[in-house]
């Protein structure tokens, strides 16, 4: 996952270089606040597990294929430098398939090279799905994310990562549900 990770972020730079050329500067923006609401499709995902001693894919992993589920999100910045450089702010980010939301810190930089390439990170803490038979304990978010931004409309590209410790009712070990995800969406923004 992570290879594909970097290769996709090196084509991004790639196609940001020679898309950027002719284009004009992202506008500066009047209200410091910007709202992005993002609708991401799974382009891939890996399910698996960590036990006490190793990390263990389930043999049901179809990786590498087109996923049916979806991620609907929704961020809040406040940008805090010039020319819009440097955002910060909040989110939350609902998965329907596996019934989890979360709630996020998140930061959003532009890339040196281009005025319209965003880069971005985000960490926070979700609900807890209830399933029979077993306990969770808590449950973690982390994601990474690049944006190439059109006027209100950017194209978006995301590594997600949800992580549930959990362990069985009538079981003496913890045990670690790892769902990861190469998402690839469309944002609307608009400033408040």
């Amino acid at each position: 996952m992570k290879k594909i990770v970097m290769a996709t972020i090196i084509s991004m730079t790639i196609l940001t270089n020679v898309f950027a050329n002719g284009t004009k500067p992202i506008e500066t923006l009047k209200s410091k606040n910007e709202v992005c609401i993002i609708t991401d499709k799974a382009i891939l995902r890996r399910f698996c597990y960590k036990d006490k001693d190793e990390k263990i894919k389930m043999p049901d992993d179809e990786f590498g294929e087109w996923i049916t589920d979806f991620r609907v999100g929704a961020d809040y910045y406040r940008y805090i430098a010039k020319d819009n450089r440097l955002g910060l702010g909040v989110g939350i980010t609902i998965s329907p398939i596996l019934q989890l939301y979360d709630i996020y810190g998140v930061t959003k930089i532009k890339i040196p090279l281009t005025n319209r390439w965003f880069l971005g990170v985000g960490v926070g803490l979700g609900n807890i799905p209830t399933r029979d038979g077993v306990k969770t304990s808590h449950h973690n978010f982390f994601k990474l994310f690049t944006c190439f931004n059109f006027k209100n409309i950017s194209i978006y590209l995301s590594y997600t990562q949800d992580t549930l410790y959990e362990q069985p009712v009538n079981e003496n070990f913890d045990f670690t549900n790892i769902f990861e995800a190469l998402n690839l969406g469309i944002v609307t923004r608009f400033t408040i």
